[in-house]
This record gives C-alpha cells, structure tokens and sequence, in this order.
C-alpha cells in the first residue's frame, strides 16, 4: 500500500511532551482583567488557540458616524490656532470686495489660494454664513485660521489674471511659473475661431507681447523682440529661448516643444 505523506511527515516527541506536563503551574493570581480572563478560560476546541481578550470601561463614542452622515466630507471645515504664514508665503495682496491675499504654500509651491482677512470678533458669524450657504456663484470656505486679533479664511476663489501681475512692479514669476503661464496660453488654440485655412499669424503676433510684459513688465519700442534685463533673464534661459522663437513661429502648435540651450522645455505638457 502507498504511504500517506502526511503521516511520513508527522514526528511525535513522546520524551519533550511527557517533560512539559510535568512542569509546575503557577498559582498567582492575574495582574489584568485580561491575563485573568485567559488563565481561567478553557479552549472550546482543539483548534482554539488564541486567547479570549475582554475589553473593559465605559462605551466608546465613536466619531465615524458623525463624518458619515454628513453630505459632504470635504466641507468639514479646519480651523487652526496659528498664522496661515507658517504654511503659505504670500504673493501679491490688494483690494477685490475686501482684502485678500494671493498666496502659495512655502513647500512645493505648485499652486496658489486666495486667503482672505477678518477682524477676529467676526468670525463666528462669518463660519456660520459659510456653512449655510453652499452655491457654485458663492464663495466656499475651506479653512480657517486664527491668529491675535485676525481670521483668516482659504477661500475658492481665485481672482488673478495676468493683467494683475503685470500692473504689481515687484512681482515677476519664475522662469518654472513663466513657463506654466504660457503653456496655458498655447494650449488655448483649440478655442480659436477660425478655418483650418486662415492664418493664425495675428495670434502668434500677440505671444512676444504677453511674454515680454511677464518678464519685464512693458513691450520694447519699434517691435523689438527681447528683454533688457539679461541678469534676471539670462540669454540662455528657457524663457528668452522662447521669446525668441515667436518672431519666426509659423503655428503656434509649432512652439509646444522649443527648448533652450537648458533642455527646459516648454510644451504643452508642463505643469
């Protein structure tokens, strides 16, 4: 008859089984509810192992249910005890229906938010209003930070253009946010009227001017293509590479991949 690997690959020590039943049980008495609970409790079975763990104290509240019945998670509003400055650097600040700050975060500066100042006794009513009224045409609180004598509010809106950065004199963009700009506004040729017979030269002709007025706050005399101020704006960088590049473009598809003698690319794909 075959044999049963089963029973070839099972060893009984008869000699260490006969030596452990005759150890000395201990009599102390259990330091916990738990240690006791396992010390008095027999196996139900021969395959039950594990020990029985008795949780004492009062009921537990549990905060998960609250979180749930909410209709929508993300309005939980967070408000914190400490200046918004510690998390986020600010940008440019200026009057729009009330003061606010257009700012962005001091690690990984990818984005930026619109924080809006309070006096602090107005807070309360403030969130209130917040949290009732909940309209796409209406602002949406998302944080909320006290700080002295001040609230202030991370709001949804956004209210920046381009015609904002130009007129602020002390703020230029990075040659990383310069190329995140323009990248955006070559990409916005699928929303151009026109025949794929027509000529997109008068849009093309607009570039050098956006671009200038970014990196040096005005356009050159004459039609001249450039900037003056090659200290901030070296001629090898990304950014006069494509300066230069729109003077001879003949689509605008044409400047998604100029790059410098950097390797700094800027086509539609930039982040």
């Amino acid at each position: 008859m075959p044999s049963n690997p089963l029973k070839d690959n099972m060893i009984c020590d008869l000699g260490t089984i006969k030596a452990q039943s005759q150890l000395p049980i201990s009599m102390s008495a259990p330091s916990t509810c738990e240690s006791y609970t396992a010390a008095t409790t027999k196996p139900a079975g021969p395959h039950c192992r594990s020990r029985v763990k008795v949780i004492t104290g009062p009921p537990k509240s549990l905060c998960l249910p609250h979180l749930c019945g909410l209709e929508n998670i993300a309005s939980v509003l967070v408000v914190r005890q400490e200046s918004p400055w510690d998390t986020y650097r600010k940008a440019i600040t200026y009057e729009i229906a009330g003061k606010v700050t257009i700012a962005t975060r001091r690690t990984r500066p990818s984005r930026m938010v619109a924080i809006r100042t309070y006096a602090k006794e107005n807070a309360r009513r403030l969130i209130y209003r917040f949290g009732r009224l909940e309209h796409r045409n209406v602002l949406s609180l998302r944080e909320c930070y006290m700080h002295e004598d001040l609230t202030f509010f991370l709001v949804d809106d956004l209210p920046l253009t381009l015609a904002h950065v130009v007129a602020f004199p002390s703020v230029y963009p990075s040659e990383t946010e310069l190329g995140s700009i323009i990248c955006q506004v070559t990409s916005l040729d699928h929303c151009i009227d026109c025949t794929p017979k027509q000529s997109e030269a008068a849009y093309i002709a607009a570039l050098p001017s956006i671009t200038m007025r970014l990196m040096q706050k005005y356009d050159k005399d004459q039609g001249v293509v450039g900037v003056n101020d090659l200290e901030r704006w070296p001629i090898d960088s990304a950014a006069v590479g494509f300066l230069s590049a729109t003077e001879t473009a003949g689509s605008i598809k044409s400047l998604g991949t100029v790059s410098s003698p950097r390797k700094v690319s800027y086509n539609a794909n930039f982040q």
